[in-house]
């Protein structure tokens, strides 16, 4: 029982954007090999790595044309880094006829993957919970009308955090969703990656990047480009923030539950940041 509205689609929630046509359609696009996917739970870094993806194909990519996807999307033409299971964006024909390299967003499930692993590739980025309830509970109660009807969230930030650790928002359980990905049981050519090397340490974030999209090493010029294009201030509409607000929103009990659940629910997962489950190691971040 999420306290939002939600479609459940073989067990999984969904928000409203996302109706089980497009969730379970294997025929919505056809993959192309330098197509890539950045896969994530809500409020998990998207806007940030799709930002990365394109300017990091752009430094690579001198000449791509001024037309390209890419630059119309930069100066706020929303869609070209397509929300492809989103009913108010997905059109078939305008991903088909898009020039590549194609870079596409989903919040969907592993299992409604919907792709044969090795047609393309796909970025998984996950973040600390601590900090993702805290963005959570900002996106569910914006300024956005069509969101906040959609969502209808009308609980505390306590009460926010109490749903989040017992089951989850609007994407269901976040350790779920990520260990699925993590485990990678279908073997899909993917990159796992976590929001703090995409912030904390940038540049490291970006090269892994480059080096997953097959590129060869990047320049000092090149990796600056992308870090000028990629700044949070220019990201800031899509409500992309440095790590550590939970230091502000939670209180010490709360982190502590978020620590203990990660403890539990990552136990045996290899790579997981220690700001995770430490209090400690997440105050001492910067």
């Amino acid at each position: 029982n999420l306290p939002v509205h939600h479609y459940s689609i073989d067990g999984r929630p969904y928000v409203l954007m996302n109706p089980e046509r497009l969730v379970k359609n294997k025929d919505l696009f056809t993959p192309r090999p330098d197509d890539v996917m950045v896969a994530t739970y809500p409020r998990n870094g998207t806007a940030l790595c799709l930002s990365l993806c394109m300017h990091i194909h752009i430094a690579q990519n001198p000449d791509l044309p001024s037309d390209h996807p890419f630059f119309t999307e930069l100066e706020g033409d929303r869609g070209q880094t397509p929300w492809v299971h989103n009913k108010f964006i997905y059109e078939k024909e305008k991903i088909e006829n898009m020039a590549g390299p194609r870079v596409f967003k989903t919040h969907n499930y592993y299992m409604h993957l919907n792709v044969d692993p090795g047609t393309l590739k796909i970025i998984h980025v996950y973040r600390n919970p601590k900090d993702v309830v805290c963005s959570q509970f900002h996106h569910m109660a914006p300024p956005v009308p069509y969101l906040a009807k959609m969502f209808e969230f009308e609980g505390s930030f306590s009460d926010c955090c109490d749903y989040f650790l017992d089951g989850g928002l609007e994407n269901g359980c976040y350790w779920e969703f990520n260990r699925e990905f993590l485990d990678n049981k279908d073997g899909h050519t993917m990159l796992h990656i976590n929001y703090e090397e995409l912030t904390l340490r940038k540049r490291d974030g970006i090269r892994k990047i480059n080096e997953f999209l097959g590129y060869p090493a990047m320049t000092e010029e090149q990796v600056d480009a992308v870090v000028k294009g990629t700044t949070l201030v220019k990201l800031r509409k899509n409500q992309v923030g440095k790590p550590g607000k939970a230091r502000e929103m939670l209180t010490a009990e709360q982190r502590e539950r978020f620590d203990e659940k990660c403890r539990k629910e990552f136990d045996g997962y290899e790579g997981i940041p220690e700001s995770y489950f430490s209090e400690s190691a997440y105050m001492g971040q910067n």
